[in-house]
């Protein structure tokens, strides 16, 4: 090796020394200063980052008889290059990305995997285990985790009963027979009622699909398809699944801008499958690069299960999935024990036989008898029934503790899920009262989903001027009682309301516009304008 090579090769060890040269992504610095976040490669080897200009210029100042390393310099820098080794600065030790550069002398602690905000210093093990986020101030789990989670919910609601019924309870509690919109304004119920029976809205119906998939997904996105000759709106549900990005805010990160619906499959794909032509111009764009809907001109998101500073909702049975699995597994291996606790095998002893009498006695019995047949042998012959011996009769304690950390997720009592043999009456009661509370916040979600769309309804139907700009847009969103002990309540209530409040009217105490008013406020009703 020539002294030229050797040379550059030991200046280039003392480089990416830590001699107190070293440099992050940032930008360079003085000599003796660390800035910048540094490197981390690996499991904990950290090296510095030069650009080959720096190199250059570290050459030429050696090469003129400027900066010379003494031998301790040097002897460091040679076997600092890759670990944590010593870093000198002129500065105290410095802030690296949220990390730290430490001062003369001081030894520079082994980072896990990252630096800064990334870093994750510890015990070995902790490098196997990964963020639910990518940053420590937002909230939302990766994008790739959140795909992941949304296709198990999925999948656990069309493959496990115990999903299924989770969602499909609660969609029946919070909606029941239904949920209707009464506006005090004749004009408005007539905007508000051809917009609900429209057959593209069918929202008599479709409001079943918004809770169930609200629950599933954890999110909706409501498209809005408006006619802008007459104001008509028409809705359509995006799949949570092929929105990619959401854009918030800067500053209001509950304020949603606009969300990015990804790539959609060829046109000719979904032509096929519908039986229609392919889309014209424009579709191949949107199939290489998705597309970008405004909020809430053309799209209105929806998040439940999710903190304020998160973006994406989350759905109801995410939290539910391992315990899911844990109990469906253990389902699947009781059916496998019960199945073979049944099956038993025979054993024929024969008595003084030699060899050729064992093989002839074999083939004989190659095929057991049949259930119910008569085996006739002579006392040479011993046949007796082996059954295995699986001791796993007290395994119903187990079964039911799964159960109970899925009902203790999806809140709801343990009744609920088919398990009401530790129930009385009493008890099932009380238990009721925080699912109950539960469902009451959710129809209370509902009703604010069902307000944005009506009103986003009424407000196409004024620019249009099918309604006057002063009209009276009051309304309200009548939703069903979460339980029949309300109904029951109810009718009793309004039965007794009715009857005092006539006979004050037939004394003269009250008219009768003040006593219908008062009745339908007591009772919870709306009052209807077409019986004014």
């Amino acid at each position: 090796m020539s002294t030229t090579r050797r040379t550059r090769m030991r200046r280039a060890a003392r480089e990416v020394g830590a001699v107190g040269r070293s440099r992050g992504p940032g930008d360079g610095g003085e000599t003796g200063q660390s800035k910048g976040a540094g490197l981390v490669e690996g499991a904990g080897s950290v090296s510095g980052i030069h650009d080959a200009g720096r190199m250059d210029r570290a050459r030429r100042e050696d090469a003129n008889g400027g900066v010379k390393l003494d031998r301790e310099q040097e002897r460091e820098g040679a076997t600092a290059g890759v670990g944590a080794g010593k870093e000198r600065g002129d500065e105290g030790k410095t802030r690296i990305g949220g990390g730290e550069h430490w001062g003369e002398g001081a030894d520079m602690p082994v980072l896990g995997v990252d630096a800064g905000g990334w870093a994750r210093a510890g015990v070995e093990e902790d490098y196997y285990w990964r963020r639910l986020g990518d940053a420590p101030l937002q909230k939302d789990v990766l994008p790739a985790t959140y795909f992941e989670l949304h296709q198990a919910c999925y999948e656990a609601y069309n493959a496990n009963p115990l999903a299924n019924h989770i969602v499909e309870m609660t969609t029946n509690f919070v909606l029941g027979n239904g949920v209707s919109v009464a506006a005090v304004d004749a004009g408005v119920q007539a905007a508000i009622d051809a917009f609900w029976n429209d057959p593209d809205n069918h929202m008599a119906t479709r409001a079943y699909a918004l809770c169930t998939e609200l629950s599933l997904y954890g999110e909706q996105f409501i498209r809005f398809f408006v006619n802008p000759y007459d104001g008509r709106v028409k809705i359509a549900q995006l799949d949570p699944g092929q929105i990619d990005a959401v854009e918030t805010d800067p500053e209001n990160v509950e304020r949603v801008l606009r969300v990015h619906r990804r790539a959609l499959p060829p046109a000719s794909v979904w032509a096929t499958a519908a039986g229609a032509t392919p889309s014209p111009l424009g579709a191949a764009l949107e199939q290489d690069e998705g597309r970008w809907f405004a909020a809430p001109a053309e799209v209105l998101p929806f998040a439940i299960n999710k903190v304020s500073n998160a973006v994406r909702g989350k759905s109801d049975l995410a939290t539910l999935l391992p315990w899911l699995r844990r109990y469906k597994d253990w389902l699947t291996d009781r059916v496998r024990i019960n199945k073979y606790k049944g099956a038993f095998l025979w054993t024929v002893k024969l008595t003084g036989a030699d060899r050729k009498t064992v093989d002839r006695k074999r083939m004989e019995y190659a095929y057991p008898p049949e259930p119910g047949s008569i085996v006739v042998h002579n006392e040479s012959e011993e046949w007796s029934a082996v059954q295995p011996h699986i001791n796993a009769d007290d395994a119903a304690a187990d079964g039911r503790a799964l159960k109970l950390m899925v009902a203790l997720g999806a809140g709801l009592p343990e009744h609920y899920l088919a398990e009401g043999g530790q129930v009385n009456y009493a008890t099932a009661a009380e238990m009721g009262l925080p699912t109950f509370r539960k469902f009451q916040r959710r129809q209370d979600y509902f009703a604010l989903l069902l307000r944005a769309i009506v009103d986003r309804v009424l407000d196409e139907a004024v620019a249009a001027g099918t309604l006057p700009a002063t009209v009276d847009r009051s309304y309200t969103v009548e939703m069903p009682p979460l339980a029949p002990e309300d109904e029951m309540g109810r009718g009793a209530d309004a039965a007794a309301t009715a009857t005092a409040l006539a006979t004050a009217q037939d004394r003269g105490w009250i008219g009768a516009e003040t006593a219908r008013r008062v009745f339908h406020a007591a009772v919870g009703a709306h009052l209807d304008p077409r019986h004014t």
